[in-house]
């Protein structure tokens, strides 16, 4: 068995870990974005990114000058290298995740008209009397 040659790994696997490190030091650093948004977005850019690169490979202008086919296998690693570069540039600027507000409730029960009323006083304010027509 055959290992492949390292100049054809790092044609291959380079653009996918610069372009893909770069997308998650971005996509990581905004606060904006929660963590299900983030590890998708980043599953889709090495999705996408691994399949145009690979296509770039083996578009005519650039098929002349590299001496390898582009197989399925190859694909693969360059989906990986993308998966690899997002996951390095996450780990380096990954934000802290916003922040839920709290959700107060105020239930209202009509046996309690009186402790209903101080509640909404208490949450208004002072300044704030409850009308008890």
């Amino acid at each position: 068995m055959q290992g492949i040659p390292t100049t054809e790994v790092t044609i291959l696997g380079l653009p996918g870990l610069l372009i893909g490190l770069l997308f998650g030091y971005i996509l990581s650093g905004m606060t904006s974005l929660n963590f299900n948004y983030r590890v998708v977005l980043g599953l889709v850019i090495s999705l996408f990114g691994g399949l145009i690169t690979g296509l770039v490979f083996i578009s005519p202008p650039l098929n002349a000058y590299i001496t390898f086919s582009v197989g399925p296998f190859e694909y693969l690693f360059m989906i990986l290298s993308y998966l690899g570069g997002y996951t390095l540039g996450a780990i380096s600027n990954w934000a802290p995740l916003p922040e839920k507000p709290r959700k107060s409730h105020i239930i209202y029960e009509p046996d309690d008209e009186d402790d209903f009323d101080r509640e909404i006083e208490e949450a208004m304010g002072s300044d704030f009397k409850a009308n008890n027509s």
